[in-house]
């Protein structure tokens, strides 16, 4: 934690201590008893007594480097990692119009099959319709279960007028 200020000024231009002056004038992020080092990998140099750091900065991004003193002069010596992690940032507005968009759609092409489906329904039952009108065997004018509801008979005995 002693450390993270002058990590953060000095390879990522971020923190409390970038653009800040002492009563002197001088920048502060120039007054760190240390440069840094960029490496690729700073795990790589967490050998013997060195130790390795990790820290959130404000972006949530995660920085990784590993400090250790010179064995002969004692000057402190700390390798930072080039590039931060940082986590992805999920687009929640496009999860929740493509949910809403695949709805529509399997809404769409459900309504399209149904009808689709109908139609070929009643295109075959009109043809059967059809089919049968066209076998039938009585006067299409006339029902043949019909009967009138009126009769007439004739007398046999009524010999007038």
């Amino acid at each position: 934690d002693e450390l993270k200020p002058c990590v953060q000024c000095q390879q990522f231009k971020s923190g409390i201590l970038l653009d800040k002056e002492d009563e002197n004038g001088v920048d502060l992020c120039d007054k760190c008893p240390f440069t840094v080092i960029q490496v690729e990998r700073a795990e790589d140099f967490a050998v013997d007594e060195n130790e390795l750091c990790h820290f959130q900065d404000d972006d949530d991004c995660r920085a990784t480097f590993v400090y250790g003193y010179h064995n002969s002069t004692g000057m402190l010596h700390v390798w930072v990692q080039k590039t931060k992690e940082c986590p992805i940032v999920v687009d929640i507005m496009g999860i929740i119009l493509g949910v809403i968009g695949a709805i529509v759609a399997i809404g769409l092409a459900l309504i399209l099959m149904w009808k689709v489906f109908t139609s070929i329904h009643d295109r075959r039952e009109f043809a059967r319709f059809e089919k049968e009108r066209l076998m039938a065997k009585w006067d299409t004018g006339e029902n043949p279960i019909f009967k009138q509801a009126t009769s007439t008979f004739k007398n046999p005995t009524y010999a007038g007028k």
